[in-house]
């Protein structure tokens, strides 16, 4: 699940705990979310692809696809 952000993640070399930051989302919430225990809201997407500098439908574009 999420495997196109956890990639940009890595490849940014940014940590769960930096992102949460970035995003105003809180670390925990964003864990559980990037580990299918919690929803992943519209708005934390969009605030994460700002985060990242990208776009929501590049990063989210695979759950996209199952919906």
């Amino acid at each position: 699940m999420y495997e196109k952000l956890k990639n940009e993640m890595r490849r940014k070399d940014i940590t769960v705990y930096r992102l949460a930051k970035m995003s105003k989302i809180a670390s925990q919430d964003l864990y559980n979310a990037l580990n299918g225990k919690k929803a992943m809201f519209p708005n934390w997407k969009k605030r994460i692809a700002e985060a990242l500098e990208t776009d929501v439908e590049s990063l989210f574009e695979e759950e996209n696809a199952e919906v």
